[in-house]
């Protein structure tokens, strides 16, 4: 009932969370048009690969927060979250300026006039990867409604920012930069609900840390390029319309991933913190006939009612889109079950 009530919880913030996420791209997209929605749909697949090592560093944080809460060694987990705070700006700041420097060989890739809406993206990862530490202390403590409201938060105040940017005239750059705004947002609202766990243990070791956040990205990898990659490379060979239609189809089926991605969120701390073999299969099991059940509900709703989904989300010029997501819906099931049992090996990993 716990594994469920939580669940429900974080779906709910999930949904929600959603609701606001996609009437961002509902937003930009009719505001900007295919092509336009393209370019920014090309930058995003980009953005979510470069920020791949951020879902890592969160799991690695969740697993070790976990473990520390089980024993009640809330100094270790203060400890853990400064200075893997400290670590990963340094790496984050590292990136922005690698990226900086090849900006105008990805924009030629990408076939985009200016390399700002490169830098861009840049500047918007040093938000994205350190959001994950606190967020990751949150979901290790099992803190799900503090974690679900902070995700609302961030989606409402990205859809804010999104607005006012474009108003401004900034049109895909202003799309981008609201992205980096809003996790510093969700950063910063973070800090009151976590001041309970105090840090001063030099002697933590961040070694093990690492070696997870490693692993994690290695996997992580694997599931995102499938996602992303395709984007990057029809953005290159084929036209900025069909682009756009792409993007419009991937960003509608993801909504499976991320339903689903809620359950395997809570059921990451609590498989972290068993060492019974049983008792974590139990766990595994639950998740899963939600997963599958989850998945394959929201893929038959886009099979039965693709059409109205995109007519009404995206308008009647993104019609060609219907096709591409009623693939790719059931796709995801496929996707949703793999996410499961990978969050669930990585949980268990050294018990």
């Amino acid at each position: 009932m716990s594994l469920i009530k939580n669940s429900t919880i974080v779906v709910a913030g999930i949904i929600i969370s959603n609701i606001f996420a996609y009437v961002f791209h509902i937003y930009v997209g009719r505001v900007l048009g295919p092509a336009d929605y393209g370019v920014f749909g090309a930058l995003m697949s980009l953005f979510l690969l470069v920020s791949l090592p951020a879902g890592s560093i969160g799991s690695a944080v969740t697993k070790f927060t976990a473990r520390f809460k089980s024993k009640k060694e809330y100094q270790k987990i203060g400890a853990l979250r400064k200075r893997m705070s400290k670590k990963v700006f340094l790496i984050s700041a590292f990136i922005f300026l690698f990226i900086v420097l090849l900006s105008g060989e990805i924009a030629d890739y990408l076939k985009i006039d200016s390399n700002v809406p490169v830098m861009l993206v840049g500047f918007t990862l040093i938000f994205a990867f350190i959001l994950p530490i606190n967020r990751g202390v949150l979901q290790g403590m099992k803190k799900f409604k503090i974690y679900s409201i902070n995700t609302i938060l961030e989606s409402v105040s990205r859809l804010i920012l999104v607005v006012f940017l474009v108003m401004l005239g900034l049109g895909a750059d202003g799309a981008i930069l609201a992205y980096g705004l809003a996790y510093l947002v969700a950063f910063a609202a973070i800090f009151p609900f976590i001041k309970d766990v105090n840090g001063k243990e030099k002697s933590f070791e961040l070694k093990p840390v690492w070696k997870f956040v490693i692993i994690v990205l290695f996997t992580n990898l694997i599931l995102q390029l499938v996602i992303n990659l395709p984007t990057i490379f029809i953005k290159h060979y084929l036209s900025a319309e069909f682009t756009g239609l792409w993007t419009a189809a991937l960003t509608l089926a993801r909504v499976s991933l991320f339903v689903t991605g809620g359950i395997a969120l809570v059921m990451f701390p609590e498989v972290a913190e068993k060492e019974n073999k049983k008792e974590r299969r139990k766990v595994l099991l639950h998740c899963l006939l939600l997963t599958v059940a989850a998945s394959v509900g929201i893929a038959s709703i886009f099979l039965l009612f693709g059409n109205l989904a995109v007519s009404l989300l995206y308008g009647v010029e993104y019609l060609g889109a219907v096709p591409l997501l009623q693939w790719m819906a059931f796709a995801m099931i496929f996707l949703a079950v793999i996410q499961l049992f990978v969050n669930y090996w990585l949980a268990k990993m050294g018990s």
